[in-house]
């Protein structure tokens, strides 16, 4: 066995981007990375000069060992260490490291945070396995391209407040004990009320207990009012309610009320959930047509507008 200072140096992130008070945000510029455990641990674009490249990025707190590999030009707060690599490595070897770094989460909370002897004397494999150089890397060129050219415009001042048992029959998962769980080679999605990951706690060898194209909604835990469009049937915990759409329900649309339901979070927390006779009695506001019902085509169209329409057009097929 090796240790991960066999591989890389690893040091602390810049101390000068402690505090991100004094920098103006940017649409594009430098990404600053923080210890964020979402969209590569980006916390903003900003005029700054970048300083790593080729490196991985490793929360020592918040969402601690939640590593990024950092393929461009960056900088790096001191909320992260930094592993820098002792030789060439290729793209496909650091996303192995990465993933292991992942794998260290155990060892660590927030009263025992990351530091880089910790993680450097951590033991690691001492050769790289032969099948990390032998997998493609994806290509996420034109993932960011719309369905149509047309840019649809939303205009909130004639919306409609809808109940949701007027479009959804609001069900609700059911208790299982932890053994019945069974992770280890599941084949079906269970999803229960965290709020990452689409929702899918691990996979069960349970029967799915609900149907594919609805929403599920935590009303419990840390990611209460986290909202997911499900596209195949799931084993559902009772700590998520489910919507049953009373309409039509494209991947489309659902990516809407998602975005929607998600917004209401600032109204509940751990105590006060948004079970499932509170949801029944909620509303949510919707654009509507001439006859003042929900204006499906619209939210269709206004969808298929957006960056990266055309990426889930396509996931959207091959799950049919």
């Amino acid at each position: 066995m090796a240790v991960y200072y066999d591989f890389f140096n690893i040091i602390w992130g810049q101390h000068e981007y402690h505090s991100k008070r004094d920098l103006a945000p940017l649409k594009h510029g430098t990404p600053l990375i923080s210890s964020r455990g979402t969209n590569q641990g980006i916390y903003g674009y900003y005029n700054i000069t970048p300083k790593f490249k080729h490196v991985i990025s490793v929360p020592s707190t918040g969402s601690i060992c939640k590593a990024f590999y950092q393929g461009v030009d960056c900088c790096i707060d001191d909320d992260c260490l930094v592993m820098m690599p002792k030789q060439k490595y290729s793209v496909q070897e650091m996303v192995y490291f990465t993933l292991l770094v992942r794998k260290e989460v155990h060892r660590y909370n927030y009263g025992r945070k990351v530091t880089p002897e910790r993680l450097g004397n951590t033991a690691v494999p001492s050769a790289i396995p032969s099948w990390v150089n032998q997998k493609p890397l994806p290509s996420f060129e034109g993932i960011d391209a719309s369905l149509v050219n047309s840019k649809t415009q939303l205009n909130v001042s004639n919306w409609k407040e809808f109940s949701y048992t007027d479009l959804f029959e609001v069900k609700k998962g059911k208790r299982v004990l932890v053994d019945e769980i069974l992770k280890k080679n599941g084949k079906h999605n269970f999803v229960s009320a965290i709020d990452y990951n689409n929702g899918v706690f691990c996979k069960t060898n349970l029967a799915p207990n609900q149907q594919s194209n609805v929403i599920t909604v935590n009303y419990d835990g840390n990611g209460v009012a986290e909202a997911y469009y499900q596209d195949e049937p799931f084993w559902a915990l009772d700590s998520v309610n489910i919507l049953y759409p009373r309409f039509t329900l494209t991947p489309f649309i659902a990516l809407f009320l998602v975005t929607l339901i998600r917004k209401e979070k600032f109204r509940f927390n751990y105590g006060r959930k948004w079970h499932k006779e509170r949801m029944e009695k909620s509303t949510i506001f919707l654009p509507v047509n001439n006859n003042g019902e929900p204006d499906w085509e619209f939210i269709e169209n206004y969808m298929m507008s957006l960056q990266y329409s055309r990426e889930i057009k396509r996931l959207s097929i091959a799950t049919q």
